[in-house]
């Protein structure tokens, strides 16, 4: 039985089965969604480019839109069925997990096909699926998958196009950045990540009145800040967390954004209170 292709043959479900008595070996499969795996019964091996993968019953896999897959199932060898669940995540299932958790856009893309350990929290949101197949609408139905990819994204296997995010280029921006300031972030950089070419991201930073300069200036200061002032950084190790090399633009920059030298900061935090 195989249940991937959808009921109309053209529409693909929202969860699927697969069950098979023989080994089934497929070439160049690819996925119009990002989905997930789950292996109930024998074993499934996963190839894309140099990547392999092996799942036993029990194991979880995700898969990359688009991404081409060399496939092998193998049925148990003790009952001799292979069996197990797909659940596909479309693309506006994607988008509106990117706008309702923000906070994990702007990353570094995801790994491709990757093995996701199945805690209690994800099994208890596989179990939530599967039992409102059958006793909830579409819509309800697709809330509870929504779910799912919460999870993944809660582990850095789901990345979300940062454009997706109903939020100011500038705050994407800053989502990228900010823990990655060591970083000689460019124009092209900046745009490749947040899936955009360079001409629109400084469009749409100008129109909020910004430029990529005056952002990533604005995000190493606000962190130079937070090192030397509340924290036990000095100035060498606050200048190499925001990337700056020159102690004379360090410390020109510091002053301009707080209006005093980044040693007067620190020698500010170091007095002891006044009783």
């Amino acid at each position: 039985m195989d249940a991937r292709g959808g009921l109309d043959g053209n529409v693909p479900p929202m969860v699927s089965a697969f069950v098979s008595r023989e080994r089934e070996c497929i070439a160049s499969f690819r996925p119009t969604t990002a989905g997930l795996v789950v292996v109930i019964e024998g074993s499934k091996q996963v190839a894309w480019g140099g990547e392999r993968r092996t799942c036993a019953a029990g194991d979880t896999l995700f898969l990359p839109a688009d991404a081409v897959l060399d496939v092998v199932n193998d049925p148990d060898p003790t009952t001799g069925i292979y069996r197990a669940l797909y659940l596909q995540f479309s693309r506006p299932m994607m988008i509106e997990a990117a706008r309702r958790w923000p906070e994990f856009a702007a990353r570094k893309p995801g790994h491709g096909i990757a093995s996701v350990p199945l805690d209690d929290a994800l099994a208890s949101a596989l179990v939530h699926v599967a039992e409102g197949l059958h006793r909830c609408s579409i819509r309800m139905n697709a809330h509870r998958l929504l779910g799912v990819v919460g999870h993944l994204a809660e582990r850095g296997i789901v990345r979300f196009a940062p454009k997706y995010v109903e939020r100011s280029v500038v705050e994407a921006v800053c989502l990228l950045v900010r823990h990655r300031l060591d970083q000689p972030w460019s124009a092209g950089a900046v745009a490749t990540a947040l899936g955009m070419s360079e001409a629109t991201l400084r469009r749409r930073l100008a129109a909020e009145g910004r430029s990529l300069r005056t952002v990533m200036l604005g995000e190493r200061m606000e962190a130079a800040r937070l090192l030397l002032d509340e924290r036990t950084a000095d100035v060498a190790q606050a200048m190499a967390a925001t990337g700056y090399v020159s102690r004379s633009h360090f410390s020109r920059h510091y002053k301009t954004a707080h209006g005093a030298l980044p040693s007067h900061t620190r020698h500010r935090r170091s007095e002891p209170a006044q009783k």
